[in-house]
Order: C-alpha cells, then structure tokens, then sequence
C-alpha cells in the first residue's frame, strides 16, 4: 500500500509477470544448436516445470513454454497429461488399402459396411491416420458402430475417451475383452455397458442379476435401454421374468425393447398370455377367412402386455394398431394350433379376409420372429405377386413387408426367391421397376444365378417394351453395391445405350472396378 496525496492508503498498481529472460531463450536456442547429446538442457527456473527432466523432449517442451510466454505475455496453465495409449501395436492397414479408406470416407461411404467387413476378416485394424474420420463417420451413423469399434481397436478407443462426441467405441465390446469390476461398479454409462455386454456374452445370468440389482437406481430411459440393448446378441429363458418386469417402466422406448426381447422367446410365461389373447380374439369367418376382432382400450392386461398405454380418447387408426401389434407378437405357432393348419393355409385365411394390414402384421411378426418356416410360405403364398407387394411398398401403399420376409432366409434361398420372382415377371412392361425393387429388397450378397440376370438385363439390349431410364438408373446403382466386384469382366466396354443411361452403365463400372481393386488389397 501506499498514501495518495490526501492521506489515504491506496493498493500498488499491479505489474505483469516479468517476461521471459532474453538469456533463457538464448541458452535454450544455443543447446538446441548444440544438440542434447553434447549439452545438458539449462535451468528454466522462470518457467513452469515439464514433465521431462532432461533430453530433448525437456528442451522441446520449455521451449514451446518459453515462445507461448513471449508471444501471450504470460506463463500457460498447466492440466493433467494425457494417459498415454496402452500400447500393443497390431498389424494395420497401410499403402494402398489405407489411401482407399481415405477415399471411400471422403466420397463414397455406401461402401465402408462391406469395406469394415473386408477388415475384419483380413486381422487388420485401421491405420492411425484414418481412425478419427472413422470415429466422425460411426458417431453420425450407428448401425456402423459395432463394426468401426472393432476397426480401429484399442487405439481408438483410447482417442474416443478423449472426445465425448467418440465415446460411443467405448459402449462396443472387441475381441478378447474381460468383464472388469471397476468398469462396471465405477464407469460411465458406456464402460458400463461394455462390461455388462462382456460377462453377458460368457454368463447371461450373473450379467442379468447385476443389471437387475442396479435397474431401480438408473434414474435416465436412456441408461436403462442402453444397458437393457446388451441383451439383444442372446435372450436367454432366464431373462423372462426381468424383461416381464420391464414392462412396466415408464420409458416407451425402453418397455418397446423389453417387448422385442419377449418375443423372441416363445416358452415364457409372457408369450403364454399372448397365445390367451389371440385365442379370445381370433376366429374363421363363413367364407373360410380370418377375423381378429379389434382388441379393445379397456384391456388393460393386454395393453400392458403389448407395452401400450391406455389411450385417453380413441383416434383414427388406433384400434387396429393394437390388434397389429398383438399379431405381431404373439408367438406363430397360436395360429397353426388354433385352426389345426399350415402357416400357407392361415396366410391364406388372412388374405381371404381382404384387410391388407392383417397381411402386413403376418409379415411383420415372421421378420420379428425370424422364423422361416413361415417366411417361404408366406413367399410361396404370393408367387408372382411378391413382385407386385414390392412395387406397392415402393409406392407407399399398403402392402406385405416382402424384405423383412427375405432378411429371415438363408442367402442363397433369398437369391433363389428373388430370381423365381423376377422370371415370373419377365414379360411384364415395368421390368426394370421390377427389378430395382427386388434388388433392394434381397439384399446381399447376391449368388451367381442373380448376378448374371442382372447382368444380362443390364448389358443386353432394351427391351421391345422400352426401358424406363429412371428405373434403370437405380438398378444401375444397386447393381454396383451388389454385384460380385469380378463380374466386371462380363459386362460389355461400352454402355448399352446412350444418354443418361449410358452414364449409369459407365457409373457401375466405375465402382464395380474400384470395389475390385478395395478387394485385391484386403
């Protein structure tokens, strides 16, 4: 302190830290000519300790200290350092393979699924480089996630607990994890679900009692379905009673998922109540066709087992939606029981009643259910009409969910179905609408038969009937995702035809022979 004029006592004005020494620095730039090698690092007394005693990491790092001080006008603060990575450096792509990536994230992600899984199966995790666009790439899309979290391996999930934005990798479980206690008594929400998804997939039961013990303390919907999805890879009978249990939460998502995971396991006491309701409600009308009658809003013990609300007032389509959702879920087998038939005589029962959503919710319940048995009768049921379903599913109108019906059958009896359904459709006037929509629907991969009726369809000639150029366009497309990348060498050099056209031919090629080139260095 010290007295004004008047009298009073009045605080110093304050002076900035003095600056950096001039013979600091220069001691530091004469080392650094020097080399550490010859000259110890001089004494920095006026600057904040590193973590480096000596050698030239110390003399880097003050004198990173040392230029921030001179350019700022003040010494930086200091903050925890940075754990390093555990180590363990396992073989990685390099060169060409991980130029592509580079590529492919930059310009065509439809193909980083079939990409991650060449990975994979090559033992390889990503090049350092490529590992945060990756981490960006899977925060945006989830379904790549599981397979992301495997590509870029310890290393990346080191980098993801350095941005909240990445921590997802930390929720995926890799190959040779262990469950570890502290990650389940002390982690966040993603190491938790980890660790829970560790001991699930060696003990589904002592997973299920520790989620069971801390369900009631998990305040956040999210939580709780986060740590409920872990039992998705397997339900296991043991789980009936919990998921029974969590169909009570206040959560919808989280009820929804309970339910999804009951009805995938047809022996439980839950799926008995629903074999109950489908008998009250279910019966043949006098022209041989099936009635469900609409179940009502007053049944609460159906609702809550369907993990519906009691409606507060009735509202245009509401009443079928949980007569669906009771279809749905119910375990097949009521049906076959109930009327003493087949699943192609009850599909039949079901058309005959001319109410396209009591198809639809067929549809629905054998791609929930996975059960293929009902899906080939189901698929044989339509025949030429299953072309006809996709074309109206396309359109967005009422129809039978025909891709769901394929996802439940082995790839090569899905290739088979689709290549029945296209020759039954070969004379019609929309068969490149046709086959874009059964190119979707199928999926991949396609076997050889499928392939080489795309192909003739797509180097030959255009129909007597014309082509559509649109349709052709999107088949092109679809094509070069799917087609085998070797089946290049078949089709012809130049396009078939002109115009736009002829540019979705050249596109197809163009990625087909990229899609090959990705395949040679995997």
């Amino acid at each position: 302190m010290t007295p004004d004029p008047l009298g009073t006592t009045v605080p110093a004005p304050l002076t900035p830290d003095p600056p950096t020494p001039a013979d600091s620095w220069d001691r530091l730039v004469s080392t650094a000519l020097v080399g550490t090698a010859r000259r110890a690092v001089p004494p920095t007394p006026d600057l904040p300790e590193t973590p480096s005693a000596e050698g030239a990491e110390a003399l880097l790092d003050r004198a990173a200290l040392a230029t921030v001080r001179r350019a700022a006008g003040y010494a930086p603060g200091t903050a925890e350092p940075v754990t390093p990575d555990p180590g363990g450096e396992p073989a990685r792509i390099e060169g060409a393979a991980a130029h592509r990536l580079s590529l492919i994230l930059a310009q065509r992600p439809g193909l980083l699924p079939e990409w991650l899984e060449l990975v994979a199966a090559s033992g390889r995790e990503v090049d350092r480089a490529n590992i945060p666009a990756l981490l960006e790439r899977g925060e945006r899309d989830s379904r790549l996630r599981p397979a992301i979290a495997a590509a870029v391996g310890t290393r990346g999930r080191w980098l993801a607990g350095l941005n909240d934005r990445w921590a997802y990798v930390t929720a995926e479980t890799l190959p040779g994890d262990a469950f570890v206690e502290e990650d389940w008594a002390d982690g966040g929400p993603s190491e938790r679900r980890r660790a829970l998804a560790v001991l699930r997939a060696t003990d589904p039961d002592a997973a299920r009692a520790l989620l069971e013990a801390e369900w009631d303390a998990l305040s956040r919907a999210e939580w709780r379905r986060l740590l409920l999805d872990t039992f998705s890879v397997g339900p296991v009978p043991g789980d009936a009673a919990f998921l029974d249990r969590v169909l009570d939460d206040k959560a919808a998502n989280v009820r929804g998922l309970a339910l999804s995971l009951l009805t995938r396991l047809p022996g439980s006491a839950h799926a008995d109540r629903l074999r109950g309701y489908v008998r009250e409600h279910a019966r043949l009308g006098v022209r041989g066709e099936l009635v469900v009658d609409d179940v009502a809003a007053t049944r609460t013990d159906v609702l809550r087992d369907l993990a519906l609300v009691v409606p507060e007032a009735s509202r245009s389509g509401e009443v079928f939606e949980r007569t669906w959702s009771l279809i749905t879920h119910a375990p097949l087998d009521v049906w076959t029981d109930l009327f003493d038939t087949t699943p192609g005589e009850v599909f039949a029962a079901a058309d005959a009643a001319r109410e396209v959503r009591l198809r639809d919710a067929f549809g629905n319940a054998i791609g929930l259910q996975g059960d293929p048995e009902w899906a080939r009768a189901v698929i044989g049921f339509l025949g030429q009409g299953l072309v006809g379903q996709l074309a109206d599913t396309a359109r967005g109108r009422e129809a039978v969910h025909v891709e769901a019906l394929l996802g439940v059958l082995p790839a090569e009896e899905r290739c088979a179905a689709a290549l029945a359904a296209a020759r039954d459709r070969s004379r019609a006037k929309t068969r490149d609408a046709d086959l874009a929509h059964l190119a979707q629907a199928v999926g991949a991969p396609w076997n050889r038969d499928l392939c080489e009726l795309f192909l003739d369809h797509l180097g030959g000639p255009a129909p007597k009937h014309g082509r559509s150029p649109s349709a052709y366009r999107s088949l092109c497309d679809l094509a070069a995702e799917r087609l085998r990348p070797e089946h290049l060498a078949s089709l012809p050099e130049a396009p078939p035809r002109g115009g736009a056209e002829a540019d979705a031919f050249l596109r197809l090629r163009e990625l087909l022979r990229f899609r090959l080139d990705m395949h040679k260095e995997l």
